[in-house]
Formats: structure tokens, sequence, C-alpha cells
């Protein structure tokens, strides 16, 4: 005779229990590793809870699934006195207090408080609804208060060492730019780029052009290499009597600058100053005429070099 079907086994089994299973009086005492149907009125946020932004109107529709359909996930709950600390499923702990339910199905765990924060980072990393800061500011926390590394993110999450490290490169950006990608006014290709920068003002410059002409990612990653190699204007859209379009104000696009070619006494000048200085110097002139030499400093012993011989000239 064939033996009984083991159903989903014990893994799924040991979270969903049979309704005769289910405790359902608050008074009773709830064993870990059960699920429960936990009185709404002894359960609390969790004080650590990475999540700060819940959307009021998704909030509405997931109450209104729940009056409907009931919790189809339980929560997740630790006990704490004669209390219920939510590890998991804050949201869904809302949105039912919203639907008026007096008790929601909870799985109950025991964890000390570093393997919950853990456990409540990690789930909150997840989903796919969190903003680019929401999820880097979530790896931070993992970091500096759980005290793991890149390297374990990367095994417990399942994602790319260097997809973390991108990621952890955002909260570098100012308050501004990350206003900008939390609010989704930008993309993180868009501002990605401005990262490297150090000069904080041609940043700031740079990510307002970006918002003034919402420059792609390419775009931003050229101006980023070459800042004065670019123009942006108007675009050139002809009408049928070939003049120019009278609702073109609005279509601008970023096009390479032309640049004088270097004369011949600028070439002189610019390999006279390299054989000087013993560093490659460049000179470049844009399109309105102005010349910049850059010396290129490779070392700390060639930046020393040429600071010597400047403050030897006399003003």
């Amino acid at each position: 005779m064939s033996k009984p079907s083991r159903g989903l086994g014990r893994g799924l089994a040991g979270l969903i229990q049979d309704n005769s299973t289910i405790t359902n009086k608050p008074e009773e005492v709830i064993n870990t590793g059960n699920v429960a149907n936990v009185d709404i009125n002894l359960i609390e946020p969790n004080p650590t809870q990475p999540r700060n932004d819940f959307d009021e109107e998704k909030l509405q529709e997931l109450s209104a699934s729940i009056k409907t359909l009931g919790i189809i996930q339980p929560i997740t709950l630790r006990k704490t006195g004669d209390k219920y600390q939510i590890i998991s499923g804050e949201r869904r702990y809302r949105a039912s207090k919203m639907a008026g339910l007096d008790k929601i199905p909870s799985y109950i765990t025991d964890v000390d408080d570093s393997t919950m924060l853990q456990m409540a980072l990690v789930e909150n990393i997840q989903r796919e609804d969190l903003n680019p800061i929401e999820v880097a500011f979530t790896y931070n926390r993992l970091i500096d208060e759980c005290k793991l590394t890149q390297e374990d993110l990367s095994t417990r999450l399942g994602k790319g060492r260097s997809t973390i490290t991108n990621s952890l490169r955002l909260l570098k950006l100012p308050d501004e730019m990350q206003a900008a990608l939390k609010n989704k006014v930008v993309t993180v290709g868009q501002i990605r780029p401005l990262i490297s920068l150090e000069d904080a003002e041609q940043q700031k410059n740079l990510f307002e052009k970006v918002l003034e002409y919402n420059l792609s990612a390419r775009q931003v990653e050229e101006l980023v290499k070459d800042p004065e190699g670019y123009i942006i204007r108007f675009a050139d859209k002809p009408t049928e009597e070939g003049n120019a379009d009278e609702n073109t104000d609005d279509k601008k696009v970023m096009v390479k600058a032309v640049r004088p070619k270097l004369t011949d006494e600028q070439k002189k000048l610019k390999k006279s100053f390299t054989k000087k200085f013993a560093v490659k110097v460049d000179l470049k002139v844009d399109s309105k005429g102005t010349s910049k030499l850059i010396f290129n400093l490779k070392t700390p012993e060639d930046y020393n070099k040429i600071v010597d011989l400047l403050n030897k000239v006399e003003i």
C-alpha cells in the first residue's frame, strides 16, 4: 500500500498550521516556532524598523484586501515581556489595524536583538519598492550595527559585491542629491557619475544641469569627464517653410563643443612646459577661447616638485 503524501514537507508545514493548532486566546502562553492568532493590542512595532515611509494609499489598498481575503502571509514576531515585537510585516500590521482586525496570524520566533535587527533589515532590503537611498542606508546599517562585511552581505543577499559597493557610495552624495534620488526626481544612473567629483561646486553645477535638462546617464558621464567639452543648446527643428520651429524652446540637446585647434605656438608652449617641469602638461582651449594649463601630477613627489617651483616664482 502506498504511503500517504507528505505534502509540502516540514519546512512550510511548520509555518502553516492547521486551524486547530492556532492559539486564539491572548492570555495563553504561545510557544515559539508556532503560528498563532495574536491579539493586535499585544503587538508593538519594531523600534529599529529600517523602513520609515509607508505609502498611505497603498496601506488603504492592502487594508481593503485584508478585509476581503484576510492576511495571507503571517507576520513575524518575537516575545518581549507581555508584548510581541514585530520583526517583519509592519505594513500588514498597520493595514490590519485599519481594517479593524482584533487578531493577526503571526509566526513567533525567539531571537536576540542583533539577530532581530538582521532579520528586519534583510527582509526589508528584499522589497522591490525601496528607493536607492533606503537600500543604501539599509546596507550601511547591516555593516555598522550588525558587524557584517560587504562580502557577508553579498553572500546573504545574493547580490554582487560591486552592487553593494556602488549602492553605499550614494550615501556620499550631498543631502540635496540624496533627496532627489529618494523622491525619484533623478535615477541612479544619472546621479552616480557625480560621486567621483571632488570639487563640490562643480558637482553642484553639473547636478543642476541634470535637473534642468534631464540629461541621460551617458550624457552625465561625458560631462564629468569633460565639463567644458559640451554645450547645451536649442534643438534645430526646421519647419516646412525652413524656419526654426517656434515650439522648440523646451527641446534642448547636448552637443560636443567645437574647440579651436592649438596653434603651432601653443603646441610649442605645451611641449616647453612639459620639458621644464618634467611632468606631462596639457594646454586646452575651450569654445570661448579660454586657455587652461593642466599639470598631470601622478605622485606626491610630482605635486611637491611643482609647488616648490611655483613658490620660487617672484610675483
